[in-house]
């Protein structure tokens, strides 16, 4: 036998010593020292070795901290001698845990990611969609799931391969899932009787978005009247995607201030407006009045009303006020004092500023509502 033979056989047996010690210091030792052992491809174990580590760390895992399984997990995520059994377990541990595996690992087949999908939690599925180069089955197995967050992650992983038929599906559901459109028209590849389906029933700006990017023949874009009036009607708040969206959120509880910056920041306006005027309740009209007021105080107003921290207005601030005034930004100092502004707005008061419709239509200030 070799001296190196000989060394990994004393090295396996001291690990197996180790494991009968249960110890939280020395399960975190033996932990580390496994994932030092399988990451390191220099290292001349056989596959029998290694799948005997992976098989120690298999029955001791319920006794180690998620911190010190997270870091194993990570520390051998791109490794590419690791067995494939404790790959798959560790895919189906905690999500903490599991990530880095979900995300970074080449080993696990596809039947894994697909089990994963079947059997784990919503951030699971949320790790593998963003995976890079998944197959057509597994995002076959993601769109079935019906989860809203999960097919927007899938469908702006744009090395995703997608095929057409879900890519179909998923443009009828957009009708109604405004948040499916964006990333659905920017697909690389996608066919163009979907683009052109979807011309119907999109928002103008995606309407443009569809005639830069797709060489279709402007006739088949052309509206006949009573398409024109269903698009009409799809633009009123009755009927309108955005507006049923936040309905639908607004009434199960879900609506929150969360969804209202991220609906900003991905360039939902719509969304945006929607959603910030239904948690107001105010309209939308009286909505716009304050976003694009050249006098930022009304927002100011508006984002207390709505118990946003400082640093969240500041961001909606700055995302609105810049595009809207191009010709007269904001100077640092009147930042700053908008930001003092808004730290020593009061509750009541601003509740009072904002039921006033002379503040809300700037005819007044906001001194002047108390």
């Amino acid at each position: 036998m070799s001296d190196n033979g000989q060394q990994n056989i004393n090295q396996i047996l001291n690990l197996v010593e180790l494991a009968e010690d249960k110890s939280p210091t020395q399960r975190k030792f033996l932990y580390e020292r496994i994932g030092d052992f399988l990451s390191n491809e220099k290292e001349d174990f056989s596959r029998a070795e290694r799948e005997l580590m992976a098989d120690i760390l298999c029955r001791i895992t319920a006794d180690v901290e998620k911190s010190v399984r997270s870091a194993f997990s990570q520390k051998i995520s791109k490794s590419k001698n690791i067995p494939h059994d404790l790959v798959v377990f560790l895919a189906n541990e905690e999500f903490d845990v599991a990530h880095p595996i979900l995300t970074d690992c080449g080993l696990l087949e596809e039947e894994d990611l697909i089990k994963v999908i079947h059997t784990r939690t919503t951030q699971h599925q949320l790790a593998i969609a963003a995976r890079e180069n998944i197959s057509e089955e597994v995002s076959r197995a993601l769109c079935d799931t019906g989860n809203e967050e999960v097919c927007v992650q899938l469908l702006t992983n744009l090395t995703a391969a997608i095929p057409e038929e879900i890519l179909e599906a998923l443009s009828d559901r957009a009708r109604t899932i405004t948040t499916f459109q964006k990333p659905l028209l920017q697909r690389p590849f996608l066919p163009e009787h979907i683009a052109i389906r979807m011309y119907q029933w999109v928002s103008i700006a995606l309407r443009e978005y569809i005639t830069e990017q797709f060489d279709i023949d402007p006739e088949l874009l052309n509206l006949d009247n009573e398409e024109k009036q269903e698009a009409i009607s799809q633009i009123s708040q009755e009927t309108d995607p955005s507006a049923r969206l936040v309905d639908k959120l607004f009434n199960a509880g879900e609506l929150s201030n969360g969804f209202i910056l991220k609906s900003l920041r991905q360039g939902e306006i719509d969304l945006f407006e929607l959603s910030f005027a239904r948690l107001l309740d105010i309209s939308r009209s009286n909505l716009q009045k304050i976003l694009y007021s050249k006098d930022p105080q009304p927002l100011a107003v508006a984002c207390r009303v709505l118990g946003l921290d400082q640093v969240v207005f500041a961001t909606i601030l700055d995302l609105i006020y810049p595009v809207n005034h191009p010709d007269s930004p904001l100077t640092r100092t009147q930042h700053e004092e908008v930001l003092g502004f808004y730290g020593l707005l009061k509750l009541e008061a601003a509740k009072r500023a904002l039921a006033n419709p002379l503040f809300v239509s700037g005819e007044i200030k906001y001194f002047q509502t108390n």
